[in-house]
């Protein structure tokens, strides 16, 4: 299976980065609407990369969108869906500027996708790397991702595929060798 790796930034960057997502969220609860805030001089920035932003608010989730696929610079697409998890996360009502303050995200830079063979659920299971792997499985119209970040609250393999399996609308006890596997890595901007 081929290395995974995603864009690490540094501390300077990952500052950079931060702020064109404080902009967008804070001209989204003044205006609702998306602001794209000037392309950083930083190179790596400018990379193409897929993203996910998670949104907390009081450490609470309050949004999380990304996708994983990469086809836009690294700013822009986390810029895209900073805005997208405050204000389009159909889970959550929109935030608001009282909330702003309480607020805090994460920025999941991912690794390219990496198709995995399906040759059982036990297999998926026995190959998984706990609290490295993210995965997405994919069958028809039913898709569902996890971030490598959700195995705080999922801790075992297991219990991260059960679960993978019932958001994208599976019941946990479903399995099929029609379903399409991928596993990612990613590198968290705090």
């Amino acid at each position: 299976m081929p290395a995974l790796s995603s864009i690490e930034l540094n501390s300077d960057e990952k500052s950079q980065l931060k702020a064109l997502i404080w902009q967008v969220l804070r001209q989204g609860v003044k205006e609702r609407l998306f602001f794209c805030p000037p392309e950083p001089e930083s190179d790596a920035l400018k990379q193409v990369a897929a993203s996910f932003v998670t949104l907390y608010v009081n450490d609470q989730l309050r949004g999380c969108i990304g996708t994983t696929t990469a086809k836009d610079p690294l700013w822009r697409d986390a810029c895209r869906h900073g805005f997208s998890c405050a204000f389009e996360d159909y889970r959550f009502d929109s935030l608001t500027e009282e909330e702003l303050a309480d607020a805090r995200f994460e920025i999941s830079i991912l690794s390219p996708t990496v198709p995995m063979t399906n040759t059982g659920e036990q297999a998926l299971i026995d190959q998984l790397k706990v609290g490295i792997d993210g995965l997405v499985l994919r069958e028809k119209h039913l898709h569902a991702v996890f971030l490598p970040s959700v195995w705080q609250k999922l801790p075992t393999a297991e219990a991260f595929v059960r679960a993978l399996k019932e958001k994208g609308g599976w019941s946990a006890d479903y399995w099929s060798s029609s379903i399409q596997i991928s596993r990612f890595h990613s590198f968290i901007c705090r």
